[in-house]
């Protein structure tokens, strides 16, 4: 799950400013008022809100609701920068708010509002699970001023750490292992799985294929980021962005033969940085092999995902990255994919092991023509070629900790008719 620990605002939970802190935001903190949503069980609680948020004017909007209608609603719209959500009378609070985290975009503020008044209720949510305020009902418009205001408005920000998305590292032991088509499949895998919201990355600046795979036209951004990393503003994302999914957004650049200039190790971290502020999990498809520039991802990577073929170039630069990977950050985070596993002439399934030291995480069986028409068309392989699905859900789940629900039987249906 994505990393959304974020240090509290306050001492405890319905808590007034400290000596020195003003009353609300200030007039110059109001011009930056951020777009809030907030679900709620009772009307005392969103009068409250609406007359405590008053000044948000437009930017914000007061439902009847709980979580279940704040995860459905992040599930098709992440427009909203804060979030507040009721959980009163919710039995279970900590597992119901890991899952409005799934769907719920990294630089959204959550604020939770309850009826339990206890101090270790509180540091759990706010010190534990990373939510920027809990208050405790009823609630007044006093408190909704003296604390949430400056949480919409964006005055306490400077406080708080950001929030950031899982960083998940997609490379080939060699080039042509199938690394880009593992990336783009993984990415779709991992929306419809965790109703998160998801940047890919590809980094192949001069060949990246994941643009075709997806019938999507880059622009020039990711290069200018890359190279000069002050160009890569809060504006980089709307700019160079393509929305391919509801909540899939592909950041490529298709730069001639020749003409890329020299991407740096600051101009790959800022972009990284920039991505975990809006996805809940950043899949980067990365070249063979990684150019030093590049290498640092596989630090901030929660996971690494290794594409190989079942070859003997493939099983010895695979067991060189994951080795590599192991020296680099002293944890074994590398998830072997052994792709075209039963093509004619490779490796057998037991050498592949045996070079390895373990058996891949995922294998994924030769499929046949139909994964070259699915590039050839444009189309995500997964809609092409179903068994794509079932090869890699070992792995989705290991990524996401998600269990993806099995389609029923159509014999059940058939039977009940």
């Amino acid at each position: 799950m994505p990393d959304h620990s974020l240090p509290a605002a306050a001492d405890a939970p319905g808590a007034a400013p400290g000596p020195g802190a003003g009353g609300g935001a200030s007039a110059a903190a109001l011009q930056n008022l951020a777009r809030t949503v907030a679900f709620v069980s009772d009307e005392t609680t969103a009068t409250a809100l609406r007359v405590g948020l008053i000044s948000l004017g437009e930017e914000l909007e007061v439902r009847k609701g709980d979580l279940r209608h704040a995860i459905r609603h992040f599930e098709r719209d992440a427009t909203a920068q804060v979030c507040i959500v009721d959980i009163e009378g919710i039995a279970d609070a900590q597992t119901a708010l890991e899952g409005l985290a799934h769907v719920c975009p990294p630089n959204v503020r959550v604020v939770v509002i309850g009826d339990n008044p206890g101090i270790g209720f509180y540091r759990m949510l706010v010190h534990g699970m990373g939510v920027s305020e809990y208050l405790y009902k009823p609630l007044t418009r006093d408190t909704v001023q003296q604390l949430l205001l400056p949480i919409v408005s964006g005055a306490s920000m400077g406080q708080r750490a950001q929030r950031g998305g899982s960083v998940i590292a997609v490379c080939g032991a060699r080039g042509g292992a199938g690394a880009t088509t593992l990336a783009v499949n993984v990415a779709l895998e991992l929306m419809d799985a965790s109703k998160g919201h998801i940047g890919l990355l590809d980094l192949h600046l001069q060949s990246g294929a994941a643009a075709a795979m997806l019938s999507a036209r880059p622009g020039p951004g990711l290069r200018i980021a890359l190279e000069d990393p002050d160009r890569a503003d809060s504006l980089f994302l709307d700019r160079t962005a393509i929305a391919v999914e509801p909540r899939l957004k592909l950041i490529a650049a298709e730069e001639a033969f020749g003409s890329a200039g020299e991407v740096s190790e600051a101009g790959v971290n800022r972009v990284a940085e920039l991505l975990r502020a809006r996805f809940n999990y950043v899949v980067v498809d990365l070249p063979a092999p990684t150019p030093p520039s590049m290498q640092c991802l596989f630090a901030m990577a929660r996971h690494v995902v290794l594409a190989m073929g079942p070859d003997i170039v493939s099983v010895r630069e695979a067991k060189a990255v994951r080795d590599f990977v192991r020296r680099l950050t002293g944890a074994d985070h590398v998830l072997t994919v052994l792709n075209r596993a039963d093509m004619k002439g490779g490796l057998p399934r037991e050498l592949v092991d045996k070079g390895l030291g373990r058996a891949p995480d995922a294998v994924v069986p030769d499929l046949g023509p139909r994964m070259l028409e699915a590039v050839n068309l444009g189309t995500p392989a997964i809609r092409h070629v179903r068994a794509l699905r079932g090869a890699l859900a070992p792995l989705v789940v290991e990524l996401s900790g998600v269990q993806r629900a099995a389609a029923a039987s159509w014999l059940p249906r058939w039977l009940r008719r």
